[in-house]
């Protein structure tokens, strides 16, 4: 009846009757309320950019995702790229989907959106409300002269992350590019908001091991570890992934003891653990009986004078051990470097490796 008023030459041909001024007003009012109505109907919902909306998947278009959201005036569209993708390779045309509204073009009206956008801001939520010494899988993708860019994965999710040179392991490591294509656990040590990227630490992670590790040692197991660095006293080594001892000179092996300057970082060695000092870790390649094993009050040792301070003369009692003679049990002598001295053992204390002598 409308559309009959409205355009008289469709089926109407009583136009001269019916098309009267009070007529027309009648259909235009009738059309009115029916448009109002079927508005009313539907409920038009406006897009924002950065809300999260329920939407149908209705299937691939012009190499786009396109989904439906009940109420919005076109689709959301998303780019066909990897990142997106793989959120989607197994859903069905028809499937309720999350989608992130990420921008409304106005021009043409187009509304783009993502759904890796929300794995990763969940995966970040969760990965920073992780609780203290909780550790997290890292694959060290490449290294650059500060460290090392590496990937963290979460809930599924792969994140940016940076690891330091200095806090690539327990010591410096003798070849840094040995970790490359490597997977371990790391620790977090903060997140930079502004380059959206993890600072972590394979370092606090392998320190948090120690004490279980140290716990589990054996005095007369061999073990393999690696070189760390020398000193003239000494090997310093690197072994069961975190943990680090010292081979005296006098425990090396005897064809090694003049040569040590030519070991190198890096090089594998074999050892005993000989003793533990509050989480510090003596090694020795000889197993043999030494001063500590036979030490007791009221013994008399020969020694020789290593320095002289002002609190007292220290003393070498053998290759590996130095007590101390306090000034005031020098019994008035007066010491000096080098002196061949006869000592006798008043104290000791073995958990912190200290030998209290006076002079005989």
């Amino acid at each position: 009846m409308i559309n009959e008023i409205l355009n008289p030459e469709i089926g109407n041909p009583n136009f001269d009757t019916l098309f009267d001024e009070n007529s027309y007003k009648r259909g235009r009012n009738m059309k009115d309320e029916y448009l109002d109505s079927l508005y009313d109907s539907v409920s038009i919902r406006v897009p924002v950019s950065g809300e999260v909306v329920k939407s149908t998947y209705l299937g691939m278009m012009a190499n786009q995702f396109v989904f439906s959201v009940p109420g919005f005036k076109d689709d959301v569209r998303i780019e066909n790229k990897p990142s997106e993708a793989k959120y989607l390779i197994n859903s069905n045309v028809g499937e309720e989907v999350d989608v992130l509204v990420t921008e409304i073009t106005q021009k043409t009206y187009l509304i783009k959106g993502s759904i890796s956008a929300i794995y990763e801001s969940r995966a970040h939520e969760n990965m920073q409300s992780l609780e203290e010494g909780v550790s997290v899988t890292a694959y060290v993708r490449a290294l650059n002269p500060a460290g090392y860019d590496v990937e963290l994965e979460k809930d599924g999710v792969v994140l940016a992350a940076f690891m330091p040179n200095t806090l690539a392991g327990i010591n410096k490591l003798y070849e840094p590019s040995s970790i490359v294509g490597d997977t371990f656990e790391v620790m977090i040590e903060s997140f930079s908001e502004q380059e959206g990227t993890y600072i972590v630490s394979r370092r606090k992670y392998l320190q948090s091991l120690i004490p279980d590790e140290v716990d589990n040692l054996e005095f007369n197991t061999l073990y393999q570890g690696r070189v760390t660095g020398t000193m003239a006293f000494g090997i310093f080594v690197e072994f069961n992934e975190c943990l680090t001892g010292m081979i005296h000179k006098a425990n090396v092996t005897p064809e090694w003891q003049d040569r040590i300057s030519e070991i190198k970082p890096g090089q594998l060695i074999e050892f005993y653990v000989k003793e533990i000092i509050k989480n510090k870790i003596i090694l020795t390649q000889v197993l043999r009986e030494t001063l500590w094993d036979t030490i007791t009050e009221g013994q008399i040792i020969d020694g020789r004078v290593k320095d002289v301070k002002a609190f007292g003369a220290l003393v070498i009692l053998d290759d590996e051990t130095i007590g101390l003679v306090k000034t005031n049990d020098m019994k008035g002598k007066k010491l000096s470097p080098g002196q061949d001295v006869r000592v006798n053992v008043s104290s000791f204390d073995r958990s912190n490796r200290k030998i209290f002598l006076t002079i005989q």
